[in-house]
């Protein structure tokens, strides 16, 4: 009797123990103090509301909500009410790459459902940046650009030299720099993207064209109010970049400053011609996709809660022959920026189309 007695507490022992080990499974979820982002494995759908596209390397991200979290931790219920009223109705969208290249497209939507967006991507992000706009409408109120490199205006371009054009454009916002200064100073043997941008604003009638865009020059898209923080910064230094121009846009009580590919110069001037109280924002576009862009300075002035990486998942690892953290690229660094910084919410293009409201 006894010997079955001890055989009854074992194995009500060995039972408490395994559901005790359970539930310290089930809530041992890894934070993004905890592990470094794995590498993304096959090729999965990235859902865009109303759309779906192919993004080499992506996670699935939920329709409709930004819920991806870089660092691997789980974000804010896409369904509260917090997450649906943070633009206050607007929504933005950071547009996935169709291929494995850096790009920065991003589609805002006013409240009251006019589109702005901002550059736009590569060629071969063309498709689905048409897709998108087609399924808020079909109309863009505002196109701007940052600077003439293909990742952010190979889209543009290609849109603009299909005939008809497949959607509607209102204006085109820019400020570039003299071609023959671009062709001076450090240029990457590029200066066909800036050419063959030019030759297809010739598709467009001249008074949608705004070139020359000023520092202190507003733009108002309903209740958004877009306000051009610089002009094209004038460096022999990656040329290109340091000319990007930066929009800081404000509404429903929120800022969204993109910083485009500005470098090192064109950051420390743009803390030189702004008052720090102009360049603080909720929301900040990593420069550069988040490496060798601006400096930390920059962004402890913007302190910002949310960043917006377009940024694919080997440059967010900085990888380099399968090895995180062992290529050339400041990814890694710049995020403990953040981190140290207090941001909040990383949101990245190598999960998907990112999506806020």
């Amino acid at each position: 009797m006894k010997r079955n007695l001890n055989q009854k507490i074992n194995i009500w022992v060995k039972r408490a123990v395994g559901i005790y080990l359970t539930a310290a499974l089930m809530i041992a979820v890894p934070t993004y103090a905890d592990v470094i982002p794995p590498a993304p494995g096959p090729a999965a759908v990235a859902q865009n509301p109303g759309t779906a596209v192919q993004n080499p390397g992506a996670a699935v991200q939920n329709p409709g909500a930004a819920v991806q979290n870089p660092g691997g931790a789980a974000l804010q219920d896409p369904t509260s009410t917090a997450e649906e009223s943070y633009l206050g109705g607007a929504e933005l969208t950071l547009l996935a790459p169709a291929t494995q290249s850096q790009n920065l497209s991003c589609v805002i939507q006013t409240k009251a459902g006019s589109l702005i967006v901002v550059d736009g991507g590569l060629r071969e992000d063309a498709p689905h940046l048409i897709e998108t706009i087609k399924a808020k409408g079909g109309r863009v109120s505002a196109w701007l650009i940052t600077h003439p490199h293909s990742d952010h205006i190979g889209a543009l371009t290609e849109i603009l030299n299909t005939q008809p054009i497949p959607v509607e454009i209102d204006n085109i916002y820019y400020s570039f720099l003299e071609r023959e200064f671009y062709q001076r100073g450090e240029h990457m043997g590029r200066m066909d993207n800036l050419d063959n941008l030019l030759a297809a604003f010739n598709n467009v009638a001249p008074e949608k064209l705004h070139p020359s865009i000023d520092k202190g020059q507003q733009i108002q898209v309903d209740e958004v109010t877009i306000n051009v923080m610089n002009k094209p910064f004038r460096s022999l230094h990656n040329t290109f970049n340091n000319s990007s121009v930066a929009y800081r846009l404000d509404l429903n009580g929120k800022r969204i400053l993109f910083l485009g590919d500005m470098g090192w110069d064109a950051g420390q001037n743009l803390l030189k011609k702004n008052k720090p109280e102009d360049l603080k924002a909720d929301i900040v576009q990593m420069a550069h996709h988040g490496q060798d862009g601006v400096e930390m300075d920059v962004y402890r002035v913007i302190k910002p809660e949310i960043c917006l990486w377009p940024t694919p998942d080997w440059l967010w690892d900085n990888v380099k022959n399968g090895v995180v953290d062992a290529g050339p690229w400041k990814t890694v660094t710049v995020r403990k920026w953040m981190e140290e910084l207090g941001v909040k919410r990383n949101l990245c293009v190598k999960d998907g189309d990112q999506v806020l409201r």
